[in-house]
């Protein structure tokens, strides 16, 4: 396979799988892009990601004064909370349509953001000039998560902080997957295309803090035994279960960086 006809595939396999789009199982003939969508789409991620506000409290709950990247910001959800808190926003995505979205996104609840096509793994941006990067759930999509780990380095300003979400391979989750033989990003719901992402990789603890030993700190939890393509199972198990078992075999790797 020549270089750049992963990225081509990994762009028009994300353009077509709208990955937020699990969340509207439920709600059939809901139209793309209307406010109804992302008002589903931002109440189902609230409720799955209980996380968030950890997230928020280490980069910042005031982002008055502060620039904000998001990388991989699909169709903008997200990006948009950053906004909300004061963050002057800018998202790239390596797929097209999810930079429409995100505009629509954007343009429905009355907020700016700087929007456009770009690579992981080569940022088209000068060297530290962002106060904060964020990126969910996307690095383990491209190829060298280790270059694109380097590329959230190498835009932070000095003493700027990141954080960043990856799979995390020694998971209930993880093998689940494995032994059924399980799409990862197409679980059953989905509007989506059947095949799973051209590339979706799994991490170690350690491996990740390998990767991101140019970091003059590093933090990984785990959080997130099972989410929304769980259907029932997530709203049935409790919270004194699900909470330390996420914690020890859960789903999401939560790396939490500084410059």
């Amino acid at each position: 396979m020549e270089k750049d006809e992963i990225y081509d595939r990994i762009s028009a396999y994300w353009s077509d799988q709208l990955n937020n789009e699990i969340y509207l199982a439920g709600y059939p003939g809901v139209a793309r892009g209307s406010r109804e969508y992302f008002d589903i789409i931002r109440a189902a991620r609230d409720k799955y990601l209980y996380y968030f506000d950890a997230v928020t409290a280490f980069l910042g709950r005031d982002g008055s004064g502060r620039t904000l990247l998001e990388v991989g910001c699909g169709m903008g959800t997200d990006l948009l909370k950053f906004a909300e808190l004061g963050y002057d926003v800018t998202g790239v995505d390596l797929a097209g349509e999810h930079i429409e979205l995100a505009r629509a996104c954007f343009e429905t609840y009355g907020r700016a953001a700087h929007l456009r096509l770009g690579n992981a793994e080569a940022l088209d941006f000068e060297e530290a000039i962002f106060d904060r990067v964020y990126s969910f759930g996307v690095l383990h999509h491209t190829p060298n998560t280790e270059k694109a780990l380097r590329e959230v380095h190498r835009v932070l300003k000095p003493g700027g902080r990141a954080f960043v979400m990856l799979y995390h391979r020694d998971s209930l989750n993880n093998l689940v997957h494995a032994l059924l033989r399980v799409s990862f990003e197409n679980p059953k719901g989905s509007r989506a295309v059947a095949a799973d992402a051209p590339v979706t990789q799994r991490f170690s603890r350690a491996e990740v803090r390998r990767m991101t030993r140019c970091f003059s700190s590093v933090r990984v939890d785990t959080e997130y035994l099972y989410g929304v393509g769980y259907g029932r199972l997530f709203d049935w198990t409790p919270a004194f279960l699900y909470r330390p078992l996420s914690k020890l075999i859960g789903w999401h790797l939560l790396v939490f960086l500084q410059k």
